[in-house]
């Protein structure tokens, strides 16, 4: 059931919208919808930076990228890579080294040894031979943990073969709390998101409106799952999808409608037209 949009402010100083991609500007790999499409456009020719902050690792943005090429800088990987979309290039990375990979690896198959690994890259991911997704997307099969001394890992993904992510991730987060940052996207696929220390969407975020001068309470943000909290916390107006988790519309300022029925661009043409004034 849609909830219904909560008002936008009115006098919000905004300077720059931040979103996450999936269960919020789209659903289920289909297209971004032309109105949503058109509300980032918007933004930009209002000179307002339209910013995607996406658990998504690189080269899963290429369909993104199609849709939307002038899209300008993503936060991706949860925050691990910021990617510019227009030279198809890595701005910056924050890496797992190899040895910390094996502590987690260790410290988690030592409690659960039914668990399985991928492995998210500057250069491609990699996943081991019983590991389950529903989205492979080309990933190559490792034999080995070996194979990632060459690699910049930059998430790691678990699965134990449940469902349950959010039963997962209680049982995970207190292994590895000491030595990455842990978060789900998505509350039935069964996987727990391991990120770089420190490391989360809000925390590069903040870095990027830093380094382009825009306050945080010149922030909107806009998500649907835990792994977007952060960043709705921080942000001076964090608005919740109408099919966000509870957890996530309990801390967002507003809610706005659901992803299938354009929630962002409703939400953001309100203010934009606020802002125009």
């Amino acid at each position: 059931m849609t909830e219904p949009m909560m008002t936008p402010p009115r006098d919000f100083d905004l300077g720059l919208v931040a979103s996450d991609i999936d269960g919020t500007l789209l659903l289920d790999w289909k297209p971004i919808s032309t109105a949503t499409i058109d509300a980032i456009h918007r933004c930009q020719s209002m000179d307002i930076p339209f910013v995607a902050v996406t658990g998504r690792p690189i080269r899963w943005l290429q369909t993104i990228a199609d849709q939307i090429p002038d899209l300008g800088r993503v936060i991706c990987l949860n925050g691990a890579v910021v990617y510019d979309i227009a030279s198809a290039s890595v701005v910056s990375a924050n890496t797992i080294e190899f040895s910390a990979v094996q502590e987690i690896v260790a410290a988690i198959t030592t409690s659960h040894p039914e668990a399985h690994f991928a492995f998210e890259t500057l250069t491609g991911g990699l996943v081991d031979r019983n590991f389950i997704s529903r989205n492979p997307r080309h990933a190559h099969v490792m034999d080995d943990l070996s194979e990632l001394v060459t690699r910049d890992v930059v998430k790691i993904l678990v699965s134990i073969g449940s469902d349950d992510s959010e039963a997962l991730h209680g049982l995970l987060d207190p292994l590895v709390a000491t030595s990455c940052h842990a978060s789900f996207s998505d509350p039935v696929n069964g996987l727990v998101e391991l990120a770089p220390m420190g490391v989360t969407k809000a925390k590069t975020l903040e870095s990027l409106c830093e380094h382009l001068g825009v306050a945080r309470d010149q922030v909107m943000a806009f998500g649907d799952m835990p792994n977007d909290i952060e960043m709705l916390t921080w942000a001076g107006h964090g608005v919740a999808m109408g099919n966000a988790l509870d957890s996530v519309k309990g801390i967002a300022a507003a809610v706005t409608e659901t992803v299938d029925d354009d929630g962002v661009a409703r939400y953001l043409n309100a203010v934009l037209d606020s802002h125009r004034r």
